[in-house]
């Protein structure tokens, strides 16, 4: 099994759609420094890596791990897409095969045509890396088989994270998360704070602080970009919440970052 931590989108580096020629095509042999995904749409597929021949049908993908040998095993016919992708393994909020098919046709390749006009638009932007995570828990079943094996409360508060991490870009509070699932703020909170060990006004601080440090240490935005893209309401409010939570500015932040890249 795969194990992927998505508590924040994947790092998309490439992403793309292959129709190979009619005759003589071979996938190319080279190393594989990050994770490289192929969604088989027609055809197959033959490729391997330095321990293992994969034969890729159309209904099926294949996420190849980092290998030194990475190349095609025969000449065939096919069409796929193909994703190269960074992601950390710990702690882990998704399983997958490395080889499996996917449910749905359709939504596979409806999110694929998504993220191939993201990617026209703006390579690697934000938007690209949701719907490049998107695309992987589409393939893993779409996540609703791991909601079913979760006790109520569990699964309660698995969509009560969704929520947050899909509106991390707005200024949400405790009460919009209740209105939107449709749950009373307080028994929503009671629940969270029992299952996860914190509460949840400390929980959704904790995930804006986190993508914070996201935009500031991947991305050349300014300070007052970062504190408009997050939503508040003047820089000065972002540079003084970031302060408070984290001990030095949010230029401090940046340069030591930096440093350790």
């Amino acid at each position: 099994m795969l194990h992927f931590n998505l508590e924040e989108p994947v790092r998309l580096l490439w992403f793309g759609e292959f129709i190979s020629p009619e005759k003589g095509w071979r996938h190319l042999t080279r190393r594989l420094f990050e994770y490289e995904m192929m969604v088989v749409t027609e055809g197959e597929l033959y490729i391997a890596d330095a321990d293992r021949e994969y034969r890729v049908r159309a209904g099926e993908y294949l996420i190849m791990s980092p290998t030194r040998l990475q190349h095609g095993t025969r000449e065939c016919r096919c069409r796929f897409y193909w994703m190269h992708f960074r992601a950390s393994a710990m702690p882990v909020s998704l399983s997958l095969p490395p080889v499996g098919s996917y449910k749905s046709r359709e939504a596979v390749e409806g999110l694929a045509a998504l993220l191939l006009s993201s990617e026209a638009e703006e390579p690697r932007s934000f938007k690209s890396r949701y719907l490049a995570t998107a695309l992987l828990i589409e393939l893993a079943g779409g996540g609703s088989e791991e909601k079913e094996r979760l006790l109520p409360r569990e699964a309660l508060c698995a969509s009560v994270k969704e929520y947050i991490t899909f509106h991390r870009f707005s200024d949400i509070k405790v009460r919009d998360i209740a209105e939107g699932l449709g749950y009373h703020e307080k028994y929503l909170s009671a629940v969270f704070h029992k299952t996860e060990g914190v509460t949840l006004k400390r929980y959704l601080i904790g995930a804006r602080l986190a993508e914070a440090k996201r935009l500031l240490s991947e991305t050349d935005y300014t300070v007052a970009e970062v504190a408009y893209f997050l939503n508040f309401e003047s820089p000065h409010n972002f540079s003084r919440f970031f302060k408070t939570e984290t001990g030095i500015s949010a230029g401090e932040f940046r340069k030591q970052a930096a440093q350790k890249a």
